[in-house]
């Protein structure tokens, strides 16, 4: 399966008469994208604001982000979430490189969180100052939506719409791209495993167990996530790592640090290909769920290592999780199944401690399984980070009845900072031990 990236580095973002892409620039109609997104009856209103790096703003109620890309010639994007099913991982995708949708929640008073223990204020992205520097957010021209709900509709449809809203607007803008010569081309190929060249017989084989979702938050009846449908209960399955590049998965309205811009330009599968034919054959993915008992999470476990061994033919795999408790011991279990049957393993988790104290920060693991032995840490993302006063707020804040103003300086854990913390290794943060 051939996927090509036609990339345009687009250098800012303006409101203009027209939607297009001028000498770098992407130029937004935004009446005419309000009016797009309003055919959404579940939504009433839709506000759109720009944020660019380097400016003293701050978005707020971020509930996700999506790299604006768009199938080119008839094919579909985001098949299911945004209509009609159609197969994706080839062919060719415009992408509009150095720009982001975010999505900003219309929050009301009384509204629970949209993660347990997630401040009033929501997801924070500064365009400035310490938080601007460790998020990949604040290096990009932001095109923030802050879709209104219709009235009496439910905050379960609401949470639906926002996320289509986003999708649909990240295709919207890359169709302004599609006809122009791209500035740079990525192309993502692997062939079946029968079509491996005898030059590849000789690396070792890796593959990747990719688990998507964590069945640790409730689902949103409805919510497009695996081919525009639900997947909180489906079995490991294989998947082509072009699909998860290209938009077959979308994020689940609860996550843990996994975006939608974060799966397409997933950190992990990207560097496997990089080494694919180098010092690593590159055998596939397959993709599972952290289930929330013990008897599901056996099974899965058991059928992700059949697959990894017996139909991946893998000699070593990388294992990831997608939130904290239960999917970290789900993770371990499927990795100590791999090591009995010979597959050797490396996971890659960040830290969620029980308790914040300065030790839990450097120590916490929820497992203690002695085949796993090459443990990678992404970091722990409560440790605090202190955000200077802002001038400019993108979201509706809620009455914030204690504490400061959502443009005053606020102090916050890193995991409310969206884009600096990933559990795929989308971060550009890294480790330094003293």
């Amino acid at each position: 399966m051939r996927l090509q990236l036609d990339i345009l580095n687009i250098k800012d973002v303006q409101f203009a008469d027209q939607t297009t892409i001028i000498d770098g620039v992407l130029y937004i109609n935004r009446q005419e994208l309000q009016e797009f997104l309003k055919e959404d009856k579940r939504l009433s209103r839709v506000d759109i604001e720009l944020a660019h790096p380097g400016e003293k703003c701050r978005i707020i109620q971020v509930s996700d982000v999506v790299e604006p890309r768009a199938k080119k010639n008839g094919d579909v994007d985001f098949p299911g979430a945004l209509g009609r099913q159609g197969m994706v991982g080839r062919g060719n995708t415009c992408v509009l490189r150095g720009t982001a949708v975010v999505m900003s929640e219309y929050r009301r008073d009384g509204d629970p969180p949209m993660q347990p223990g997630m401040p009033l204020h929501g997801g924070i992205i500064d365009m400035s100052g310490p938080g601007a520097k460790l998020s990949i957010y604040g290096k990009t021209h932001n095109v923030v939506l802050v879709p209104w709900p219709a009235n009496e509709i439910s905050l379960h449809d609401y949470r639906i719409a926002l996320k289509i809203a986003g999708l649909k607007t990240a295709v919207y803008l890359a169709k302004a791209g599609k006809g122009l010569r791209p500035d740079e081309i990525e192309v993502y190929d692997l062939p079946p495993l029968s079509k491996i060249g005898k030059e590849l017989e000789d690396l070792p084989k890796v593959a990747y167990i990719f688990q998507f979702i964590s069945a640790q938050f409730e689902t949103i009846p409805g919510y497009p996530i695996l081919y525009g449908s639900s997947a909180e209960r489906i079995a490991p399955t294989v998947l082509h790592p072009n699909e998860i590049l290209d938009g077959a998965i979308i994020t689940p309205y609860r996550t843990m640090d996994i975006d939608v811009f974060g799966l397409q330009n997933h950190s992990i599968i990207k560097e496997l290909y990089q080494r694919h034919g180098k010092d690593l054959c590159f055998t596939g993915v397959v993709i599972t769920v952290a289930h929330d008992n013990i008897q599901e999470n056996e099974r899965a476990a058991t059928m992700a290592a059949n697959l990894v061994k017996w139909v991946l033919d893998a000699d070593g795999v990388i294992l990831t999780k997608s939130g904290g408790g239960i999917p970290e011991v789900a993770m371990a279990l499927t990795a100590q199944r791999c090591e009995i049957l010979g597959v050797r393993t490396s996971v890659a988790l960040t830290h969620y401690p029980a308790d914040f104290s300065d030790a839990a920060f450097d120590s916490t693991i929820l497992f203690n399984v002695p085949e796993i032995d090459a443990i990678v840490s992404l970091g722990t993302p409560h440790a605090l980070i202190t955000l200077p006063p802002v001038e400019r707020i993108i979201g509706k804040p809620v009455t914030l009845h204690e504490g400061p103003p959502a443009n005053g300086e606020i102090e916050t854990r890193m995991r409310w900072v969206q884009g600096v913390f990933s559990q795929i290794g989308n971060s550009r943060l890294i480790a330094v031990r003293y």
